[in-house]
């Protein structure tokens, strides 16, 4: 991202946030990141820097043994790891672990943590479902992509609790509602938005970037927004039968999903749920 827009996405961050610095991503994630991307690094630097950070190492582990991220054999090393997942999927779940780890995660008004990570947990392990029946090569982005596609609630319900809380209790507190409608009713901008300017003030990869703030843009295309994230954005962490009702109708007509087999993994990742909190705890 060039300085220029890197100066306006901060401007817009620090007026939404009120002066407030948004968080950043831990210095040793950042050094890693750096060699997953760098292509005259190889396995073993990335295998050590990794290592210096037995925290995510743990965490890293944990979730790719999980049923919900679905290794075919067991992984018991780092150097495992990066010989069997490659950097492009590796790169992913470091980003998602760590995002996760940097954002706010007390209760403020409107906004329940427990339920909140619940709701997404769900989100990527339906969407790396869907993505490998969709689009198998795109299942790391899209596990990635449900998990923080609303990454910016936790942070926006610390920083504006007063009229943040307000939008929050009103979309939890009325059926049907649309909380972009009444985000940009009340204040003016989305959570879609602010998601995206934050993903990119992080330097995320620009394609994960681009789903955060497009994850709810109905005029996206296929190639743009892949079907996975497109249909898990229904989701809901209250009202949830009629989220995953509106996520079903939505995979069969538009994509021709079989509505038996989308509520078993329904079930399946309501399920996976628990273990993806868990491995990133």
């Amino acid at each position: 991202m060039n300085l220029l827009r890197k100066k306006k996405v901060r401007q817009r961050l620090d007026e939404v946030l009120r002066g407030q610095e948004p968080p950043t991503l831990p210095q040793g994630v950042t050094n890693l990141l750096k060699l997953l991307r760098d292509p005259d690094s190889d396995s073993g630097d990335v295998a050590e820097a990794l290592n210096w950070n037995p925290g995510l190492v743990v965490r890293v582990l944990r979730t790719v043994n999980s049923a919900a991220y679905g290794a075919v054999h067991k992984i018991d090393s780092v150097t495992h790891a990066v010989s069997m997942m490659g950097r492009a999927q590796l790169e992913q779940l470091v980003l998602a672990i760590a995002v996760k780890n940097t954002l706010p995660t007390g209760a403020a008004p409107g906004f329940q943590p427990d339920r909140f990570w619940q709701a997404a947990f769900f989100r990527a392990g339906m969407a790396r479902s869907i993505a490998e029946l969709l689009h198998p090569a795109d299942q790391a982005r899209s596990f990635t992509g449900g998990l923080l596609q609303d990454m910016a609630i936790p942070l926006l319900a610390h920083a504006r609790p007063d009229d943040y809380g307000k939008v929050l209790q009103e979309w939890h507190g009325t059926p049907g509602a649309d909380l972009r409608s009444i985000e940009r009713a009340a204040l003016g901008w989305s959570h879609d938005e602010i998601g995206g300017h934050l993903s990119a003030d992080w330097e995320l990869p620009e394609n994960l970037t681009a789903v955060i703030q497009g994850h709810h843009n109905d005029g996206a295309t296929d190639s743009e927004l892949p079907p996975a994230l497109r249909l898990v954005a229904l989701h809901r962490e209250t009202e949830r039968e009629y989220g995953i009702e509106a996520m079903i109708e939505t995979a069969r007509s538009m994509y021709g999903l079989d509505p038996d087999w989308l509520k078993s993994a329904v079930a399946a990742s309501e399920e996976q749920a628990h273990d993806l909190s868990q491995a990133f705890s």
